[in-house]
């Protein structure tokens, strides 16, 4: 019984006809050795002699049909080809010979069924010859850019030089390193030089490699798609644009299309890098404001503390009431604001999300990977970034309850210190607030702690941003209120303007956007001669007062609806100057207007 040879391995002949000039020599011992055939342990391999160090006899190349391995005595036949690797086998002076079938089916390629003419190794463990493999993957689903193994269907993502031959001397094929789109083809290192060194080539447009180029080819003229129509949002080829429809629509080459998606990535990554650093002040801005309250409601304990000993017994029950209540609404407003943190670091989340997917698509040397990603991504892309980010409600405590209890269960123990009450008052409703440097006008100086502004004579270097003011010298406070009832003490001096307003007012141009002079916003103003107006929506209130001091007080009673400006007393009395009422519908805000830098126009927030 003889393995059939297969008819393309005349490179793997031997020569069983070799003359020996010495008879008995092992004729695979190293050259010049003179060592006489064993015949115990060596024998005669068709024609070759071993001797019994060489009875495990490894060739280079295959043995022909009907190797016999003879020793005195005995006749069998063996052939061990693996790779071009034949191995005699001598055990206590008789050759085992395997079984042929479980030998023919180790030699055996799964495809083709015949002896390896020369078998490739994948990473699994199986073996096939070259062109079987080319040709199984060549025929697997189109798309696939790794392909699997026809024996076991494990993955491998190789794809193959098509420069190279299919029978390789040595080793594995090589594997491609890029893909050719303008040859159609894949090249390994070597075969690749020519498209890096050559002018030639230079036009040539180099991927990844492609194990499988039918989705880059037209599927009505068969060529490679090259072009890209933005009308109708698809991949065309060459003969797309002499026949189709595409003649009078915007087509780019690839490459022009990959220029300009990679300068609106840039803009887009540009602009969620600005959002990302807007989140960042933000959350800062929002997350000091948890300290800041914390600080404000200590300082409310104190106040309280003193009031308890000017009440005593009676006014005891009050101070551990409102010890109480103020626990509650600290516990509120923590909770409240590390909330809306939360919501800030899951917008900035996503954003960054966003970013990093920017940045590799701007990564992506593939044009046709490129626009097919942004492409099918860009819809959701746009208006996640299009989407504003959560910005918010600026957390404020309703104290009005809390002082109607007080004032409700003590009215009648409390007469003689009325006067510490509506102090207490004053300094329970008072809110931090801080100036937006984003909306202030070029003309405005802010103060580092940010509760201080100054009319200047020359405009100050600023950012250009969407929110500032840049018509009238106006800015406004960060924080805003949509409930409960809020109280500020300010020094003002010379041509100022005292708002409240909703953020929404405008901010570019002249018309419509000063304090008081359109719907969305409430004023009152001090002239240069300090006489006093109030307006709102383009009507003016004179008002036949004169402050006498630098001191306003501005009370916002939210639900009720109701904007009051009062002029704080040197014994820091209230002399009302005028009152708004209405219905507000969305949050307000404080805002300050300055005119006249010589008269050294300023407003500052005062600590009650």
């Amino acid at each position: 019984m003889s393995l059939p040879r297969d008819s393309n391995r005349e490179n793997c002949d031997i020569n069983r006809q070799r003359e020996k000039d010495t008879s008995g020599l092992c004729d695979l011992s190293e050259s010049g050795g003179m060592v006489e055939a064993d015949g115990g342990g060596g024998g005669d391999c068709a024609g070759i002699s071993l001797h019994s160090q060489h009875t495990d006899c490894t060739q280079h190349t295959c043995f022909p049909d009907g190797h016999s391995l003879q020793t005195p005595g005995h006749q069998q036949l063996i052939a061990l080809c693996v790779t071009h690797t034949h191995t005699h086998t001598h055990t206590s002076g008789t050759l085992h010979l395997l079984t042929m079938a479980s030998l023919e089916e180790e030699l055996t390629c799964s495809v083709c069924r015949d002896i390896f003419s020369k078998a490739h190794p994948l990473p699994c463990g199986h073996s096939f010859c070259s062109p079987c493999i080319r040709e199984a993957w060549s025929d697997q689903r189109e798309g696939k850019s790794r392909f699997t193994c026809p024996q076991c269907q494990e993955e491998h993502g190789e794809v193959l030089c098509d420069s190279c031959p299919p029978e390789v001397e040595e080793g594995q094929p090589p594997l491609a390193v890029k893909t050719c789109l303008r040859c159609e083809v894949s090249l390994c290192a070597e075969h690749l030089k020519p498209h890096l060194e050559r002018p030639a080539f230079s036009t040539h447009l180099l991927v990844d490699p492609l194990g499988d180029l039918s989705q880059r080819r037209c599927p009505t003229h068969t060529e490679i798609l090259r072009y890209y129509c933005a009308d109708e949002r698809v991949y065309v080829c060459g003969d797309c644009l002499l026949e189709g429809d595409h003649a009078q629509h915007k087509v780019k080459a690839l490459r022009q299309v990959e220029e300009d998606l990679k300068v609106i990535l840039q803009t887009l990554l540009r602009k969620a890098e600005e959002k990302l650093k807007d989140g960042e002040r933000i959350l800062k801005e929002h997350e000091n404001i948890d300290s800041t309250m914390a600080d404000s409601l200590k300082q409310d304990d104190t106040q309280v503390e003193r009031l308890g000993s000017d009440l005593q017994f009676q006014v005891k029950k009050l101070v551990s009431a409102l010890r109480e209540i103020t626990k509650r609404e600290r516990q509120q407003v923590i909770e409240h604001v590390h909330e809306d943190c939360s919501k800030v670091r899951e917008d900035m989340s996503q954003m960054l999300s966003i970013q990093h997917y920017l940045a590799s698509l701007l990564a992506e040397t593939d044009p046709f990977l490129l626009i097919w990603a942004f492409q099918s991504d860009d819809t959701k892309l746009l208006a996640d970034l299009n989407s504003p980010l959560f910005i918010p409600e600026t957390v404020s405590v309703d104290r009005k309850h809390i002082l109607e209890d007080v004032e409700s269960k003590y009215r009648e123990f409390i007469t003689a210190t009325l006067r510490c009450l509506s102090e207490l008052k004053r300094e329970l409703l008072t809110s931090p607030l801080t100036l937006d440097t984003n909306t202030a006008h070029p003309l405005l100086s802010i103060s580092d702690d940010l509760r201080s502004v100054t009319r200047v004579k020359n405009r100050l270097p600023c950012a250009t941003h969407p929110e500032r003011f840049d018509h009238w010298p106006q800015v406004l406070t960060v924080q805003t209120f949509s409930s409960g009832t809020h109280y500020w003490e300010l020094e003002a001096v010379g041509f100022w303007d005292i708002g409240v307003c909703y953020r929404s007012i405008g901010r570019k141009g002249k018309e419509g956007k000063a304090f008081g002079n359109n719907k969305v916003s409430w004023s009152l103003t001090q002239q240069h001669d300090r006489k006093l107006a109030a307006w709102h929506n383009r009507r003016k209130t004179r008002l036949t007062y004169q402050m006498t001091g630098n001191r306003v007080a501005v009370a916002v009673d939210y639900g009720a609806g109701t904007i009051t400006f009062s002029e704080v007393g040197p014994s820091s009395n209230l002399t009302h100057l005028h009152t708004f009422t209405t219905t507000f519908t969305k949050p307000v805000c404080l805002g300050f207007g300055l005119y006249k830098a010589e008269l050294n126009s300023r407003i500052s927030f005062i600590k009650v």
